[in-house]
């Protein structure tokens, strides 16, 4: 039998190429490898949408491509990017700056427009981004981001409002 966690060890340190080194990544991937091996499934583990943040005094969340990530598979023209700045409630009531609460939607441009990235600047962007990462794994659209009645006053409501693309201007 083969040992589970040597084998976590080891998928760990290849994780350097390029993929996120993230602990629950790692746990993820460790898992799918182990089911396999014993010959239980054929899942590979999906690198393109696993959420993370930066757990600093602003916190930075993202899920899915960036906007370069997204030009470089769908060409320039073939995405649209949402985008906008926001004043959270709790900044409002504290008097802060909020000149760098800033969120970022990368569409593709045809069809649905698939959310192939989303970017978060802000209070609480950790549970923002979790909770838009099960909406990736959905296929949401920007559509169904627009559809969405967004809870007030919160800062993940915002991201239900963005309507301001780049190439608009």
């Amino acid at each position: 039998m083969i040992n589970t966690r040597i084998l976590l060890s080891v998928f760990i340190l290849k994780t350097q190429t390029g993929r996120p080194e993230l602990t629950p990544t790692a746990i993820k991937a460790g898992k799918l490898l182990a089911r396999r091996l014993a010959g239980h499934s054929a899942e590979l583990m999906n690198y393109d949408n696993v959420a993370t943040t930066v757990f600093t005094p602003l916190e930075y969340g993202c899920v899915g491509l960036s906007e370069e990530e997204a030009e470089m598979r769908h060409g320039k023209d073939g995405i649209e990017v949402y985008h906008a700045f926001y004043k959270p409630l709790e900044f409002t009531v504290a008097e802060r700056d909020a000149s760098q609460c800033y969120l970022k939607v990368v569409c593709e441009r045809a069809g649905d427009q698939k959310i192939l990235g989303l970017h978060f600047t802000g209070p609480n962007a950790g549970e923002v981004t979790q909770g838009f990462a099960l909406a990736f794994q959905c296929g949401a659209t920007y559509s169904h981001l627009l559809q969405t009645v967004g809870i007030h006053p919160t800062c993940a409501e915002e991201l239900t409002k963005v309507h301001i693309t780049k190439r608009s201007g």
